[in-house]
């Protein structure tokens, strides 16, 4: 392997650059040291403005984003590459207009989510770089651009995620994928051609044995239904994989936990919740 490019205050961006745009054969290495540098250098300032005009991101954030659009690229690769996005991404709300604005960037991510195999340790890092919690790339860019990670199909990959590889990855990675699912269920218009499997996967995750899931589940479905309602919609579609009966059973279990521990208000408040959930599936 190479030492290290540069000292800290003795950076040259534009070979920095330059190395980060390498990718054929033995490249990848180079290409590999200066992610490494790169995040280096964005974790460990303590003068992000310093930082910015060393690295700007108008120039460096293109540079990571065509990486991902490399369909060649290595998994050990692509992990950097997400840790390099994502320091970036933590400092400034200006950096998530700029992937968004990258063509094909976040369509990308996303595919490299759903496809991701977790075969592997640098596999599942890759995957939970993508969507992990707190300071991650998915979720970083759906807090800020939902609208662009709904479009470019985030969705469904979340949700694929979740159903393929939700029982191998850490418990945080699993909460932060399903706190996707959730922002971009606000997205959805009862006309999407996606709506059915995504009602259908939204339904196996109501029986989730993580109660985080499940709830998650149930909010989006609260999200779905208020969406149908604000568009005069018949929400009939929302029950077709057995929604309503979660719904009672849930309703049931609530009722009897809080005789037979006499909880207080907060416990009534989610009774309220289940109830108003199902009068208005009812109309």
């Amino acid at each position: 392997m190479y030492p290290f490019l540069f000292e800290m205050a003795d950076v040259d961006p534009e070979t920095l650059l330059e190395w980060l745009s390498m990718g054929q054969g033995d490249e990848r290495d180079m290409q590999l040291i200066a992610l490494e540098q790169l995040c280096m250098l964005l974790l460990m300032s303590d003068n992000v403005d310093r930082c910015f005009e060393c690295c700007p991101p108008r120039t460096f954030l293109p540079a990571l984003c065509r990486i991902f659009l490399d369909d060649v690229v290595p998994d050990s690769v692509l992990e950097v590459t997400a840790r390099a996005i994502t320091y970036y991404l933590d400092v400034s709300a200006e950096c998530t207009r700029r992937v968004v604005a990258m063509e094909g960037a976040v369509k990308a991510i996303c595919s490299r989510l759903s496809g991701a195999g977790l075969g592997s340790r640098v596999s599942r890092d890759l995957a939970e770089q993508c969507i992990k919690v707190r300071g991650t790339v998915l979720e970083l860019v759906c807090a800020r651009e939902a609208g662009a990670v709904f479009e470019a199909g985030g969705l469904p990959c979340a949700l694929c995620f979740i159903r393929e590889h939700g029982a191998r990855v850490h418990r945080d990675t699993l909460h932060s994928a399903m706190a996707v699912v959730t922002r971009l269920c606000g997205k959805v218009e009862p006309q999407d051609k996606a709506l059915p499997d995504c009602v259908e996967a939204l339904s196996v995750l109501l029986r989730h044995e993580d109660a985080h899931v499940a709830d998650g589940a149930l909010r989006c479905f609260a999200s779905l239904a208020d969406r149908f309602s604000r568009r005069g919609t018949d929400p009939a579609p929302l029950a077709s994989n057995g929604l309503v009966s979660e719904l009672l059973y849930r309703y049931a279990c609530r009722i009897i936990f809080c005789r037979h521990t006499h909880t207080h208000t907060h416990i009534y408040r989610r009774i309220a919740f289940y109830w108003f959930f199902f009068l208005l599936l009812s109309f």
